[in-house]
């Protein structure tokens, strides 16, 4: 496993996230920033903050605005009760000050998939199908993940092993903000699409 550390522009990047014009929050949750969104429609809103007990859901659609720094432990449970009440959810984040919704998961057209593992050390790990080995980025805070890391690496592993989707799987202490991130910056790699699946715990 090969690991590469990526030195950020950390001064601008600390400077552009001290600017709460350029946050999206629904309540009290600061959403994470994404470039692959669609519009949020209107409808009922649950808010969910780190260490809340899993919430209750009703069927029919439901924006979720999940807390940036939720870890996926707590994310998981809440997709079991999505999924068991018959909810219908629009996972709610930011693209600057304004709010829209994010896909998730895409359906995959086959089992031939990358793997992208999302770190709680700010770590991403990509992996081609049938092998161990990995190419690791690490950003250099070592802190969050980065989007634009995650997109430069998927566009290198489809130009090497054209493979168009990649199943995610974040670790139990990756915060939320760093899944949407990982999801993103892979599904807005290539022109011609890219499909993205979150491995959940069964």
């Amino acid at each position: 496993m090969r690991t590469v550390t990526v030195l950020a522009l950390t001064a601008a990047l600390a400077a552009a996230g001290c600017d709460s014009h350029l946050e999206a929050r629904v309540g009290d949750a600061l959403l994470p920033q994404a470039l692959g969104v669609v519009p949020a429609a209107a409808g009922p809103t649950v808010v969910v903050m780190p260490g809340q007990p899993t919430p209750a859901f009703a069927p029919g659609p439901v924006r979720v605005a999940i807390d940036h720094a939720v870890p996926w432990r707590e994310v998981e449970p809440l997709l079991a009760a999505l999924d068991a009440a018959g909810a219908r959810p629009a996972f709610l984040v930011g693209q600057r000050q304004y709010v829209h919704a994010f896909p998730l998961s895409d359906e995959l057209a086959d089992a031939y998939t990358l793997r992208l593992r999302a770190r709680a050390t700010g770590t991403f790990c990509l992996s081609p199908p049938g092998t161990r080995e990995a190419y690791c980025v690490e950003g250099g805070t070592r802190m969050h993940i980065s989007s634009m890391y995650v997109r430069e690496a998927v566009q290198k592993a489809v130009a090497e092993y054209r493979i168009r989707q990649a199943w995610v799987i974040p670790e139990p202490d990756t915060r939320w903000a760093d899944v949407v991130r990982t999801i993103d910056g892979a599904r807005t790699c290539c022109p011609d699409g890219f499909r993205v699946a979150v491995a959940r715990a069964r």
